[in-house]
């Protein structure tokens, strides 16, 4: 793996790895709550909205990150690039972004959020073995916070060569025995940036801006 593939996800690696700590602590203490049909939709619904909410921040800060990145990539002086992502990458920008339905998880992030909430408060109130069941939830939810910091580096990112007046990018795999047959074939091939087609989920092939 280049250097460059390094730094190109390096904030959104950092993102998940926090938000896996405190998800760890979070669905741990899940593990020792004393359940009541009252009190079980309430403490797993709260859980999920709590981690939900902490996810927001870190993408933002990740967006912001990616956003500055790929403005480096475009040779955009770093005053004028920290300007324009101030104006692009707001909490209304993020909020926006998990609003829509995604093109990689084909869900949308809060709906999903609530969903993966009620499903798993159901499982409890049936399972014979709850803590199976939350470290499930744990995996499942982790997969999901974990696409979209990756969703939300590869959107900034397309913001900023949007911003930035940037026509083309070329599609760059990770360049190792990882990448699978269907992103293969698009390494070195030229997008239009309204035509890049979309990712699958855990792919971290990356975008380089054509300069013209």
């Amino acid at each position: 793996m280049s250097p460059e593939s390094q730094e190109y996800y390096a904030a959104c690696d950092k993102a998940i790895k926090a938000l896996d700590r405190a998800n760890v602590e979070a669905f741990g203490l899940m593990k020792m709550a004393k359940w009541d049909e009252i009190n079980i939709i309430q403490t797993v619904v709260g859980v999920y909205r709590r981690s939900a909410r902490q996810a927001r921040k870190r993408y933002y800060e990740v967006a912001f990150e990616g956003y500055l990145l790929m403005c480096a990539m475009c040779d955009i002086p770093h005053k004028k690039a920290h300007e324009m992502a101030e104006d692009a990458i707001t909490d209304e920008w993020v909020a926006d972004v998990l609003h829509q339905t995604d093109f990689v998880t084909l869900y949308r992030f809060d709906t999903e959020t609530d969903r993966k909430a009620y499903r798993l408060a159901e499982a409890l109130e049936v399972s014979e073995n709850r803590n199976a069941e939350i470290d499930k939830a744990l995996r499942y939810w982790s997969q999901q916070l974990g696409q979209y910091a990756i969703n939300m580096t590869d959107y900034a990112m397309i913001q900023a060569m949007q911003d930035a007046g940037v026509k083309k990018a070329q599609w760059v795999t990770m360049g190792d025995e990882k990448v699978c047959g269907e992103c293969r074939p698009r390494n070195g091939v030229i997008y239009r940036i309204d035509d890049i087609p979309p990712k699958h989920y855990g792919c971290r092939c990356r975008l380089r801006p054509i300069m013209e």
